[in-house]
C-alpha cells in the first residue's frame, strides 16, 4: 500500500472532504470565451464509500503548478456537476468529477418571465442574482463595458421556456457581449476559492499572460520556460458585409443599416441578409451597432491561429507575445506577433511515481480518461514529436485571433446555426387584458392595451403561483405593470386607416387571443376576445363571475337557449356594446347591432338602451319582433320602425322623401317621386285655370298676383302661389329655377347630383292613400314665402271653436260655382255663408263694401229688422226709379208713375230720425324687412351663418340664414332703421 499525498504535485486537488481525500490523477480540461468550462477530473481515493450525493454542486479547487515557483500555482475553481465511482480494488478508488462555472447551473433553470425597461446589463444582474445563496454558489460577476450607456432600455424582454443560461447567452449574443471567468483560489475556506463571470465588449477588458512573452521552440527541447511547439493558421471564408431590416411600427420606417469591410484582393463581397424582425433595434444608431458587431464576429472567425505547447498560465482572455516563429518574425509590427487567446484545451496528468503508475495500473487499469487523453495525444497537435505514446504531464492547445481584431462571439455553430435562439411561439395563446386597479378599460392614444399571460407567475397570477425570485422582473401583478403596451388588431372589419377604420378595445378582465410577429415572444399582438367561463342557462351573466388574477368570466350576450323566448337555435347575430361601469353585471347603458336569421323572420335592429331595457330608442327592419337581451319576444309587425323616448331629428341639406309610393323590389331611385310631381301639376294646372277663370270674372285682386307690389310685369292671372307651385315642381325634378337641369359633377364617385335628385333642399310628402296629420294639442303650419291648399275635390274646415284668419293685404274667394254631376236639379252652388247662431258682420274699415249678383240680391231678417245705414246718403235705384237719401232729404225719382198705397196715409213736420253708425277702428300699419347675405367681394350667397338683426327701438332677433342666405323677417309698429351683424364682424 502507499498513501496518497499532494505535496510537491503538479496537480492538487481541493474538495470540501478534507485534504488528500482526492488526488488528481488526470484531467482534461476546455475553456473558451463566451462557453464557460468544464474540467474532467479523474481523482483516485483509498476510501471506496465516498456518497458521491456528498460532492454535487460542491466547490472544487484545482490547482497547477507553473514554472514561476513551487507556490505559483494556477487555480481552477467551479463547482462538481457530475461524479462518478468508476473502479475500485484492494483498497484504492477512481472517481470521475466534472467540475464547471456556477453559471453551468442556469443550465437546469427553466422559466417564462417579462422584463420591462431594462437594459441588458441591468436583466443579466436580474437574473443571476436569482442564484446567490443557493446550495454552496455564490455566483461572481462583474461587467467590463466600454460605455455601458450605448445599451438602450428594452421595452420588454421576455424568457419563455428558457433555461437561465441559454436566456442570457442569447441576450448577450444579440448584444454583441462575450463572457470570460477569471478563477482565485483560497483552500483555507468554505468556499475554497471564486470564480468571476468578467461580461465585456471590447478587446481593453483583456489582460497579459504572466509570461507575456511566450518563445516558440522544437518539440521536445528543454526550456526555462514554458513554449509552443507548435502554430498554425487557419483562414475561413466569411461574410464581409452585414445588412440589416427591422420595420419599426412607431416610426413608420424599415430602418435598414449595414456594416462592411473591404475585401481583399480577387476576393468576392458576400453579404449576410437578416429580417430580424419587427422593432428589432429601438434606433438607428442601435441598429448600426449590432451590424457592425455581427461582421466583427465574422472578422473575428476568419483567420484563426492554432498553437500547441506547455504554457500552463494561458487562459482565454489573456494577450500575448509569439516570439521565434519563423514566419511571424519577419512581420513589420508586433501588432503581427501579439494575440488573445479564445479557447484552450488543457491535458493534465499528476506526476506520480512510476511505482505508484504501475501500482495503480494493475490494480484499477487504465481508467477511461486516461486512455482518452493518450489518444487524443497521439492524433492531435498535442504530440510532442518524439516517442509516439510518451505521456507529458502537461500539453495544451489553444485557439487565438490577433489582438487588434475585435473579438465577439458568433453565437454560432460549425454549421452557421444559432446556438441559444429566440424561444419561437407556435401557435396563439390567451392571455388576459390588465390594467390599473378600479379601471374598466385601459389603452392609449394607440388603442393598445396591456395583457397577462397565464405563464406568468406572481401575487395576482392566472395559476395562483408567486415567482421564487420576486425582484427584477414583471412578475404577474395583474395590473398594468403586467406588460407592455400591445397593439390590438381591428376588430369587425380588418381596416385600420388614417382617422377611419373599426375601433373597439377589448376590457379589463377578458381573456383575449394574441398572436406573435415572426413567432417571436416579445412582439404580442391581440387579434380577438374569447368568451370564457359557463354561461346561465336561458339567463344572461356567467355561472363563473372571476377567476384568478384579473380574469372575469364573460358568456355571449345571445346564445342557443332551451325554453320561452331563449328557445331559438343562436339565430341572433351581431354587436353588442355596454357601459363602462356595468361591463360584468350588465345592468348600464348598451348599444347593439342585432342580426335575426330566424327562417322565414329576418331581421335587423339598430338600438340603444340608457339603462337596461330602458330608455330605448330603435331602427328595426323586416319582421318587428320585440327583444330582452337573448329572448325572441311577441311579433310587432313587419317593414321598418323608428323608435324613441326621446327626441328625432332628421335633416337632409339636398332635400328629404318622405313616401308611401311602393317601388317593386325596391327599385328606382333615392328621390324618385313621379307620384308628387304628377299631382302638383295637376294641382298647378287646376290652380292656373281658376286663377285664369277668376281673372276673367274679376275675382283676382292685384296683390294675389306673382308680381304684385314687386314692380314686374306678371300677369294678373298669375299667382304667386302658383308660381311657387311651378317652382316646387322643377326642383322635384332636378331643374333650377330656371328650369335646367344640373350638371353632376364629374369626381369619379357616385356624388350629390351624380343621381337624380331635387334642386333645392324640399320636403316632398306624398302617399297615395292619404295623409293624416292629428295631435290633441296645437298644429302650427307656417310659411315665409306663400302657402297653397289644393284639392281634387272637397275641402272641409271644421273648427270646434272659433276660426281665426288674418291676411294683410287682402283676402279673394272665387268659386265657378257650377257642379260637376249632372244629376243634380240645382247646378249651381256658389258661396255660402251661414251662421247657424250669432251674427255675421262684414266691415270695411277704409274702403267699399259691393254686394254683386247676376240675378237677385235678398236681404231679409226671419225675426227682426233689417238696417241700411249711411253717413252721407242713400241710394237705392232700378230701372230708372231712384230713392236718395241725402241731407236730411227725401228724393224719389221716377221715369213712370209713384204708387203710394196704405191702408192709412200721413204726413206731419219735419222730425230728424238719424241714429248713430258704428265705429270703425283705423289699421295700424305694420312694417318689417328681411335680407339676403351675399359675399361683399365675391357676391356669393352666404348660408347658414349665424347673424343678428337689431332694429333702432332695441328689437333684436337672432338667427342662422338658410341655405339661400336668407335672414327671418323683423316686424316692427313704425319706419325704422334696421342694422345686420355677421359673426365675427362685429
Amino acid at each position: 500500500m502507499f498513501g496518497l499525498t499532494q505535496d510537491a504535485r503538479l496537480l492538487r486537488l481541493t474538495t470540501p472532504l478534507g485534504a488528500d481525500v482526492l488526488v488528481a490523477e488526470c484531467v482534461r480540461g476546455e475553456e473558451g470565451l463566451s462557453q464557460g468550462f468544464q474540467f474532467r477530473i479523474a481523482a483516485l481515493s483509498t476510501d471506496a464509500a465516498i456518497s458521491l450525493k456528498s460532492l454535487i454542486g460542491q466547490p472544487v479547487l484545482l490547482e497547477l503548478l507553473t514554472t514561476a515557483g513551487r507556490d505559483a500555482l494556477r487555480p481552477f475553481h467551479g463547482h462538481v456537476t457530475t461524479v462518478e465511482l468508476t473502479g475500485a480494488n484492494s483498497g484504492l478508488a477512481r472517481y470521475q468529477l466534472t467540475i464547471e462555472p456556477w453559471s453551468a447551473f442556469l443550465s437546469h433553470g427553466r422559466d417564462s418571465r417579462i422584463f420591462q425597461d431594462m437594459t441588458t446589463p441591468d436583466i443579466l444582474d436580474a437574473v443571476f442574482a436569482g442564484y446567490s445563496g443557493k446550495g454552496k454558489l455564490v455566483p461572481a460577476w462583474r461587467f467590463d463595458l466600454q460605455d455601458r450607456d450605448v445599451y438602450p432600455k428594452r421595452s420588454v424582454t421576455t424568457q419563455y421556456l428558457e433555461s437561465d443560461l441559454a436566456f442570457a447567452q442569447r441576450l448577450m449574443h444579440e448584444e454583441g457581449l462575450f463572457y470570460y471567468f477569471e478563477h482565485a483560489g483560497q483552500a483555507d475556506t468554505p468556499a475554497l476559492g471564486t470564480h468571476t463571470m468578467v461580461i465585456a465588449d471590447h478587446n481593453g477588458a483583456f489582460e497579459g499572460d504572466r509570461q507575456g512573452s511566450i518563445a516558440f521552440s522544437q518539440p521536445g527541447a528543454t526550456m526555462r520556460q514554458d513554449t509552443f511547439d507548435r502554430w498554425r493558421t487557419e483562414l475561413r471564408l466569411q461574410p464581409n458585409a452585414v445588412e440589416l431590416v427591422s420595420w419599426d411600427y412607431r416610426s413608420l420606417d424599415t430602418r435598414p443599416v449595414n456594416a462592411a469591410s473591404t475585401p481583399g484582393a480577387g476576393q468576392a463581397e458576400l453579404t449576410t441578409r437578416d429580417v430580424p424582425g419587427a422593432y428589432a433595434y429601438a434606433s438607428r444608431a442601435q441598429g448600426q451597432r449590432i451590424a457592425e458587431r455581427q461582421l466583427q464576429a465574422f472578422e473575428a472567425n476568419k483567420e484563426i491561429h492554432v498553437g500547441a505547447g506547455t504554457v500552463r498560465t494561458l487562459r482565454p482572455g489573456t494577450l500575448f507575445t509569439l516570439t521565434g516563429q519563423a514566419t511571424l518574425d519577419t512581420a513589420a509590427s508586433d501588432d503581427e506577433r501579439s494575440f488573445v487567446v479564445v479557447r484552450v484545451v488543457h491535458l493534465m496528468h499528476n506526476n506520480l511515481s512510476a511505482e505508484m503508475r504501475t501500482d495503480i495500473d494493475a490494480r484499477l487499469g487504465v481508467g477511461l480518461l486516461a486512455a482518452a487523453i493518450d489518444q487524443e495525444q497521439r492524433t492531435s497537435l498535442h504530440a510532442t514529436g518524439k516517442t509516439i505514446g510518451q505521456r507529458p504531464t502537461y500539453r495544451n492547445r489553444i485557439d487565438a485571433i490577433r489582438s487588434k481584431v475585435p473579438y465577439r462571439s458568433s453565437g454560432r455553430d460549425a454549421h452557421g446555426c444559432v446556438l441559444h435562439p429566440r424561444p419561437t411561439v407556435m401557435g396563439q395563446q390567451t392571455a388576459i387584458v390588465v390594467g390599473p386597479p378600479g379601471t374598466a378599460i385601459h389603452t392609449d392614444r394607440d388603442h393598445r392595451v396591456k395583457v397577462q399571460f397565464h405563464w406568468q407567475r406572481g401575487v395576482r397570477s392566472h395559476n395562483r403561483l408567486a415567482h421564487p425570485q420576486p425582484d427584477g422582473h414583471t412578475g404577474a401583478p395583474g395590473d398594468d405593470g403586467a406588460s407592455t403596451w400591445v397593439r390590438v388588431a381591428t376588430p369587425m372589419a380588418p381596416v385600420a386607416g388614417a382617422n377611419w377604420g373599426s375601433s373597439a378595445l377589448p376590457r379589463v378582465g377578458q381573456e383575449v387571443l394574441v398572436d406573435f410577429l415572426d413567432g417571436n415572444i416579445d412582439r404580442p399582438v391581440v387579434i380577438g376576445a374569447l368568451y370564457n367561463g359557463r354561461g346561465q342557462v336561458d339567463a344572461q351573466h356567467n355561472q363563473v363571475a372571476a377567476g384568478a388574477g384579473a380574469a372575469t368570466g364573460n358568456a355571449p350576450a345571445w346564445f342557443a337557449g332551451q325554453a320561452g323566448g331563449h328557445a331559438h337555435p343562436a339565430v341572433l347575430s351581431g354587436f353588442k356594446t355596454q357601459a363602462l361601469g356595468a361591463s360584468q353585471s350588465g345592468s348600464g347603458a348598451y348599444s347593439q347591432l342585432v342580426l335575426d336569421d330566424s327562417p322565414g323572420q329576418a331581421r335587423v335592429s339598430l338600438q340603444h338602451h340608457a339603462n337596461a331595457h330602458q330608455g330605448t330608442a330603435e331602427l328595426n327592419l323586416g319582421h318587428l319582433v320585440h327583444q330582452a337581451d337573448n329572448q325572441r319576444l311577441a311579433a310587432a309587425g313587419f317593414g321598418a320602425e323608428l323608435k324613441t323616448e326621446h327626441s328625432v331629428a332628421m335633416r337632409a341639406g339636398k332635400g328629404l322623401l318622405l313616401s308611401t309610393d311602393a317601388r317593386g323590389s325596391a327599385a328606382g331611385t333615392q328621390l324618385d317621386s313621379h307620384e308628387a310631381v304628377t299631382q302638383i301639376e295637376e294641382s298647378l294646372q287646376l290652380q292656373t285655370d281658376l286663377a285664369e277663370l277668376a281673372s276673367k270674372h274679376n275675382g283676382t285682386g292685384s296683390g294675389a298676383a306673382a308680381g304684385a307690389g314687386t314692380g314686374t310685369a306678371a300677369g294678373a292671372s298669375t299667382l304667386r302661389v302658383s308660381d311657387a307651385m311651378a317652382r316646387s315642381w322643377d326642383a322635384l325634378q332636378g331643374k333650377t329655377s330656371g328650369g335646367a337641369a344640373p350638371q353632376p359633377q364629374s369626381t369619379g364617385v357616385t356624388e350629390a347630383g351624380a343621381e337624380p335628385g331635387y334642386a333645392q333642399p324640399q320636403m316632398q310628402l306624398s302617399s297615395p292613400a292619404g295623409i293624416a296629420a292629428t295631435t290633441p294639442m296645437h298644429s302650427i303650419f307656417t310659411a315665409g314665402m306663400t302657402s297653397a291648399l289644393n284639392a281634387g275635390h272637397d275641402i272641409n274646415l271644421a273648427a270646434q271653436g272659433n276660426t281665426f284668419a288674418a291676411v294683410k293685404n287682402g283676402i279673394t274667394l272665387f268659386t265657378y260655382g257650377k257642379t260637376t254631376a249632372g244629376d243634380k236639379p240645382n247646378q249651381e252652388t256658389g258661396i255660402r255663408l251661414h251662421a247657424a247662431s250669432g251674427k255675421v258682420s262684414s266691415t270695411s274699415a277704409t274702403a267699399e263694401t259691393r254686394l254683386t249678383a247676376d240675378k237677385a240680391i235678398t236681404v231679409a231678417s226671419v225675426t227682426a229688422s233689417v238696417n241700411i245705414k249711411a253717413r252721407q246718403h242713400v241710394l237705392l235705384n232700378a230701372q230708372g226709379a231712384q230713392l236718395k237719401l241725402e241731407g236730411g232729404n227725401i228724393e224719389l225719382f221716377s221715369p213712370k208713375k209713384v204708387e203710394f198705397k196704405a191702408s192709412m196715409k200721413e204726413l206731419t213736420g219735419p222730425h230728424d230720425a238719424s241714429t248713430g253708425l258704428p265705429a270703425l277702428s283705423k289699421p295700424a300699419e305694420i312694417f318689417n324687412e328681411a335680407f339676403v347675405v351675399r359675399n361683399e367681394k365675391t357676391g356669393e350667397i352666404m348660408a347658414h351663418v349665424p347673424y343678428r338683426m337689431e332694429s333702432a327701438s332695441g328689437v333684436v332677433l337672432e338667427g342662422i340664414t338658410d341655405s339661400m342666405g336668407r335672414t327671418q323677417r323683423l316686424f316692427t309698429p313704425k319706419p325704422e332703421d334696421i342694422q345686420l351683424f355677421l359673426k365675427d364682424q362685429d
